[in-house]
């Protein structure tokens, strides 16, 4: 057994060898430190490596600078010192002597040159003159380091913390004076045994987490790691075998010989409070193990995640090696702790310190206090899965002096660490203290089995413990609540378990073929990545063959080249994280070890293909696009996280009872037909393991940036391509920054290279790869039953899409609680739950269109070579023709960007449907800010376009019966427009004189008549045209099974809440409420007001309104109308009428400008003399936004009729960027930016109807799962089987009415005044302006707008309401 013996530099004395060796050293040490480049601080000499974010850093007041020193450390046998064991001291001249009066000779431990394989014996005999030089070389003064509730004193005052994962840059100088002599990590300590032993005990390195931009939200999840047979060493197998050990490393040992460096040793800790002379002594021996050689162990190499870095163990070695790894406490031995690989990097210890240093860091500075159980209960649950029961005391009188009371995660880590102790007198003394502590503070033990997350084997640890003082005690789910606290939904409360409804896809699978399809959705998501053929033109020209083989070579080349930069960058970076002893400074490497190299490449390569189907005329900002590079890195990590931690296993066992349920919903009793009740049911049974809706925790904006910016700098520097192509002289970036401006604002952004674009066009690659979460899933979706747990089954999709500075409303929602939003994600469950199929002759014919050069009178995107070119300048040309040419020439290069972008998407869902053709599959749904609900898959959904829509359809059919084939015909119809303002018999009568067309659109879609590519949604009306053929041809049409969606509109449907609002009479009739024979044209009577004041005008003698004559259609201002409800401004409105006028050919270029401004300007008018009350409320939601942002500097806020907070995310930048910048990283920016007030008073009123119609949306959703209906809407646009049409227009009618029968006006005013409201204690009363602005307010949110005499029941008796 190998012992450290460190020794101190002595300085020179009485003229002696050793004084006059010392002196000369000194000068040579001076000139080492005075090489440039290098900076000292403290007593440690490193590189500057600042590889990301600075942490905050306490100021220090300048002191008189030392001088720097090293250390060198060798390694001699345990015979060279007295009483055969390990010594450790720090010497004089005195101990010098006695030392050397013990030492004979000495062994130094040498590394084998690069390359060498030797295991021969690497112990070379040290004369005492080389001893003596050796001496000469170490450290001035020696460092002490601290126990866990210790500090460090840095440069005699300033706190700071050390670690001993990462090493000093001073041992760089070592490996030039001892040539391959090794190294090794442990500094002497100046005081006694015992705190040498508290030192060595931080080296109980394990894979945890590192505290990242801050330690109160910045931490990821604490995790050890384990071995894996023929993939990682065992941690004791490694020590128990040293021979191993040192062959294992030779990779890493020969990288870090390359740059002069050299990493710690890990030495195997032993804990414990009291211990005899002898067994300190024995502890010292274990602890200080010679390192062979200057490799890593393999419990660095698990740190380093370098898995091909040492040799590869048998099973029976892990099995071997886990057995004899037993950690000595003070209650015996305990098992080391079970982890998983490569997944959950970071350091317990670093983040300990970490943690602390911010802790002293607030003592001595004015930095932000430590206040969060947040950063404590993730350490403690680290040191839990360890078993450390010790740093888990101290880390509980860390937690007492900050006056931070332990709760149940506390409790429960605590408990779980007992657990996985053996049984002994202390471990139950210990638990009984546990269980007397938490009955001291009120918690119940059951609590903390039913509200603690634990993971892995915490739970059944915990469980253990508990049992050991009580063996009767049996763990007891607390009920979860399942039903409904909102009055518009709590009718639905009576029947939740004895309603039989059937699953929305009875006879389209079984049991088992639906456990197939999610083993397939798992294996998906798993890998992160979905590959699809492209649905391009197969005809390989002998072009189209040169420019593939050309891009696969450059792709092999990207490849090759970017996981040998990503990789040596890496390692560089471990170096300095390693090296930098006092360097407390946030780094990416724990970022970028999370996933293998290959994942972060397959990330890159991906970029480059998305940024190569983008646009030359238009390209993401910079931040863009690092933020989504990071946040997909995130993404593919959390998924590997679920996987390791074992969350995932057990949400297979839940997700295959729920589909069990999902199929035969009719036949489970005792079960609610509604998901998330089915679903809470289910995971009840599995209590062990983690919780389902475990996750890591969201790295901080900043890291996920920093990532995005690291990935970035390669791909702008490494991806290189020809230029020309043809060539292979000259290679340019495929990448480069661009500058843009707009307007006052200039845009750094990502540009691809006219070259790589060119490359891309010219292959047609045959396959198409995403993220897994972009296509479909091919199993039903995870019933949304928290605001964590929903959607996809492994990929986080989040229940709100938020910005990310956006955390006011995440806070109020988990203030609200998940029972108030049980509603909510209900509505999300029931559209998601509805399985959806390919429509394959309309996709057949759209990908025929498509690959014949597209046609733009289909809106099918052409190719952009079919983009004309514009003329070539001539050497005769006048200078106006010259200047015109190049304008053409600039628009043709903008357009054919354009026609790129349109063409590329296009290309993906066409893809994307081809691939899903013979498959079902559903849509995951969430929402964003306000309440309006869209499907999660990006491209592939029914919220697109005309051309997309008409390729999907129900996959499970419905009998039209007697109604249905009438309903078809009807929508037929009305997709056309054509007869929009007739009666429904008239637009019946209609289809039966068309019916010759319909036949001859369904079978002669692309040669024939044509007549569906004059509807105003014409692939939607050919869809539907086909479906009437197969109806009519069928041998009975009442009996045929229909699987198209049948279309119900709202009419103008933010006017329609405007109008119920405000009981508005006049506006109510024009956009529908009321019952009438034909449809109301609310565009077409604001025409007529506007055409009434140009005749005025024009009497009078205004030219404009001359100019008007027979302009003023409804084409032209239907927009204006349309977006008046959603705030548009005056500024806008005329953009959008000016357009609308220059579609008109015959109308006067010249008075464009004056002509929209004068309609605007009317347009306006006449909508207010027709909404009278819709105007007074959209004023008092204008003028209420405006004081609130304007008084009380906050963000707007409200809550719908269903229980969803709603907080408007607009805010702007503080002036004071001084005071920003101190703010750390992980801090939500909306809670400390003033609001922006422009936007928050000019989106109030919009954002306050999108929430009303999301809400009547939900309820009808809602109503219509309980009636046992197919539901699926785009926004105001509902869409069922053509059988249900007629249930579902009940309903949606009756939730209107039920809508706005509340008081939601009333509600308003009471919620704002509330919470932005002053009260009478907040008034100086000295009439001062600030006490005249607070009453304005109070008045203001408390004067609610006055209501019309509009009977609100009308609705139920309107035709075209929703029609």
């Amino acid at each position: 057994m190998a012992s450290v013996l460190a020794l101190q530099r002595i300085f020179p004395h009485n003229g002696s060898l050793l004084g006059r060796l010392a002196s000369r050293r000194l000068r040579e040490e001076r000139k080492l430190l005075e090489r440039p480049g290098r900076i000292t601080r403290g007593n440690v000499r490193y590189q500057s490596t600042q590889t990301s974010t600075q942490v905050p850093q306490s100021r220090q007041p300048k002191r008189r600078s030392k001088k720097a020193s090293t250390i060198d450390i060798i390694q001699v046998k345990d015979e060279c010192v007295s009483e055969q064991r390990t010594k450790v001291t720090r010497l004089n001249s005195l101990s010098l002597e006695q030392t050397l009066g013990s030492v004979s000779t000495a062994t130094i431990v040498t590394e084998p040159k690069l390359g060498s394989h030797s295991d021969g014996n690497l112990f070379e005999e040290v004369s005492l003159d080389k001893f003596s030089d050796l001496i000469n070389s170490h450290l001035e003064k020696s460092l002490r380091y601290p126990s866990i509730c210790e500090a460090v004193r840095w440069n005699e005052g300033v706190t700071h913390t050390y670690d001993e994962s990462f090493a000093s840059g001073a041992f760089e100088t070592c490996d030039n004076r001892l040539r391959d002599g090794a190294v090794d990590e442990e500094l002497v300590c100046e005081r006694s045994r015992l705190e040498v032993e508290e030192v060595l005990g931080l080296s109980e390195m394990d894979l945890s987490s590192l505290l990242s931009s801050h330690p109160s939200s910045g931490l990821t999840s604490l995790q050890p790691l384990s071995v894996e047979p023929e993939d990682v060493a065992e941690k004791g197998g490694a020590q128990n075998n040293p021979k191993k050990s040192g062959a294992g490393g030779k990779k890493s040992s020969n990288n870090k010989k390359k740059i002069g460096k050299v990493t710690s040793s890990k030495k195997k800790p032993t804990s414990g409070a009291k211990k005899s002379k002898a067994q300190k002594g024995a502890v010292m021996t274990e602890t200080n193990t010679t390192i062979l050689n200057n490799e890593q162990t393999p419990e660095e190499d698990d740190m380093f995640i370098d898995r091909d870095s040492y040799k590869k163990l048998t099973r029976e070695e892990v099995s071997a090696a886990q057995t004899e790894d037993l950690c000595s406490t003070e209650e015996g031995l305990v098992p080391a702790a079970e982890g998983s690989p490569g997944i959950n990097v970071g350091m317990l210890n670093r983040a300990t310190h970490t943690l602390l240093y911010y802790r002293r860091l607030s003592k001595y500075t004015n930095g932000m206090r430590v206040s969060s159980i947040g950063p404590f209960r993730i350490l403690l649950q680290g040191h839990a899965e360890k078993g450390n029961f010790n740093k888990m005391e101290e880390l509980l009188r860390c937690m007492q002096e900050e006056k931070i009371p332990a709760d149940q995660a506390v409790y429960g880590a605590l408990l779980s660490c007992l657990g996985r102790q053996l049984e002994s007198f202390n471990n139950t003394r210990n638990i009984q203290g546990v269980l007397t502590s938490m009955m001291r503070e009120g918690i119940k033990l059951q609590q903390v089995f039913s509200d603690v997350d634990f993971i892995r084997d915490g739970y059944e640890c915990a469980l253990r413990a508990v049992q050991r003082v009580s063996p009767s005690f049996k763990p007891q789910q607390r009920p979860t609540p399942v039903h409904y606290a909102c009055n518009l939904v709590s009718s639905l409360n009576n029947d939740m378990f004895s309603n039989q409804v059937p699953s929305p896809a009875r006879d389209l699978a079984t049991s088992s073929s639906l456990h197939k399809w999610a083993e397939e959705q798992f294996a998906c998501e798993l890998s992160s990545e979905i590959t699809i053929e492209s649905i391009q033109n197969k005809d390989v020209t002998d072009e189209v063959h040169f420019h593939r083989k050309k891009l696969e070579a450059w792709e092999s080349r990207w490849r090759e080249v970017l996981y040998r930069t990503f990789v040596d960058q890496v390692d560089a970076m471990k170096q300095s994280f390693f090296s930098n002893r006092q360097d407390k400074r946030m780094s990416l490497y724990p970022y970028l070890v999370t996933l293998p190299a290959d994942d972060f490449v397959n990330v890159m390569m991906q970029e480059i293909g998305r940024l190569a189907g983008g646009s030359e005329a238009f390209s993401p900002s910079r931040y863009v696009l690092y933020r989504r590079l990071g946040e997909l890195v995130f993404n593919r990590y959390s998924v590997q996280y679920k996987k390791e931690v074992g969350v995932m296993d057990k949400l297979k066992q839940v997700y295959k009872d729920y589909c069990d349920w999902y199929i035969n919903s009719q036949c489970r009793d005792g079960i609610s037909y509604i998901p998330r009740v089915s679903w809470s049911e289910f995971a009840s049974r599995y209590s062990e393991g983690p919780r389902l809706d475990h996750s890591p925790v969201e790295w901080p904006n900043t890291v996920q940036l920093a990532l995005g910016q690291f990935l970035y700098s390669m791909l702008l520097t490494k991806v290189m391509v020809w230029k020309p192509l043809h060539s292979e002289k000259h290679t340019y970036p495929a990448l480069y920054e661009v500058e843009r401006s707009y307007g006052f604002r200039v845009v750094e952004e990502i540009k691809p290279s006219p070259t790589l674009l060119d490359l891309y066009r010219k292959a047609s690659k045959t396959s198409l790869t995403f993220e897994a979460f972009v296509a479909p899933m091919v199993s039903p979706p995870i019933p949304w039953v928290s605001m964590k747990l929903g959607g996809y089954l492994l990929t986080d999709a989040k229940i709100v899409r938020l910005p990310y500075n956006a955390h006011q409303q995440k806070q109020r929602m988990v203030e609200k609680g998940n029972q108030q939003l049980f509603p909510v994600m209900d509505s999300l469950n029931q559209l998601g739950s509805i399985p959806w199929m390919v429509n394959k002759p309309m996709l057949d014919l759209l990908i025929e269109v498509f690959n014949n050069k597209g046609s733009d009178e289909l809106d099918v995107p052409p190719p952009p070579s079919e983009h004309p070119v514009p003329p070539k300048i001539q050497p005769n040309m006048t200078n106006a023709e010259i200047h015109q040419i190049r304008r053409q020439r600039m628009d043709y290069y903008k357009k054919k960007s354009e026609m790129h972008s349109l063409w590329c998407d296009a290309l993906y869902k066409l893809s994307l449907a081809n691939h899903f053709r013979d498959r079902i599959f559903w849509f995951p749904h969430n929402m964003d800010f306000r309440g309006r609900v869209y499907p999660c898959p990006p491209h592939l959904n029914h919220l697109s376009s005309d051309v997309f829509r008409s390729i999907l359809q129900f996959a499970r059919g419905e009998k039209l019966g007697p109604n249905g084939l009438r309903w078809l015909k009807l929508h037929l119809i009305n997709l056309t427009g054509i007869v929009k303002k007739k009666s429904i018999e008239k637009r019946l009568e209609y289809c039966e004189d068309i019916l010759e067309d319909i036949l001859d659109s369904a079978d002669q879609p692309l040669t024939g008549k044509r007549w569906w590519t004059k509807s105003d949604e014409p692939w939607q009306t050919l869809a539907a045209c086909k479906e009437l053929a197969a109806a009519l041809r069928s041998p009975d049409p009442h009996e045929f099974v229909s699987h198209l969606p049948i279309h119900q509109d709202g009419s103008c449907n933010g006017l329609q809440h405007y109008a119920a609002l405000g009981r508005d009479e006049v506006g109510a009739v024009s956009v529908n409420l009321a019952s009438s024979h034909t449809p109301q044209d609310v565009y077409s009577a604001v025409a007529v007001l506007v055409e009434e004041e140009r005749k005025k005008d024009a009497e009078m003698g205004k030219e404009i309104a001359k100019v008007l004559e027979g302009f003023v259609r409804r084409k032209v201002i239907k927009q204006t109308v349309m977006t008046t409800v959603y705030g548009v401004t005056r500024y806008g409105a005329r953009l959008q009428i000016e357009k609308q006028l220059k579609a008109l050919d015959d109308f006067p270029m010249d008075q464009r400008w004056a002509a929209s401004q004068y309609l605007v300007h009317k347009t306006f008018h006449s909508l207010e003399k027709m909404f009278t009350a819709t105007k007074e409320i959209q004023d008092w939601f204008t003028e209420c936004a405006r004081v609130i942002a304007q008084t009380r500097s906050e963000n707007i806020e409200w809550v719908t009729p269903l229980g969803f907070p709603v907080v408007q995310p607009y805010s702007k930048t503080s002036g004071n960027k001084i005071c920003m910048e101190k703010l750390p990283s992980s801090y939500s920016m909306d809670s400390f930016m003033r609001p922006n007030v422009m936007k928050q008073k000019n989106a109030f009123p919009p954002n306050f109807i999108h929430s009303l119609d999301s809400s009547h949306m939900m309820l009808t959703s809602l109503f219509c799962q309980q009636a046992g209906i197919t539901f699926v809407s785009v926004h105001d646009c509902f869409w069922t089987h053509a059988n249900t049409v007629d249930i579902m227009n009940k309903v949606c009618r009756n939730q209107f009415v039920a809508l706005h029968s509340e008081p939601i006006l009333e509600d308003l005013s009471l919620f704002l005044q509330e919470k932005f409201g002053y009260d009478r204690r907040d008034f100086a009363h000295d009439g001062s302006a600030s006490d005249s602005s607070k009453m304005r307010l109070n008045n203001l949110l408390g004067k609610v707008p006055p209501k019309g005499d509009f009977d609100i029941s009308n609705v139920l008796r309107s035709t075209f309401f929703f029609s």
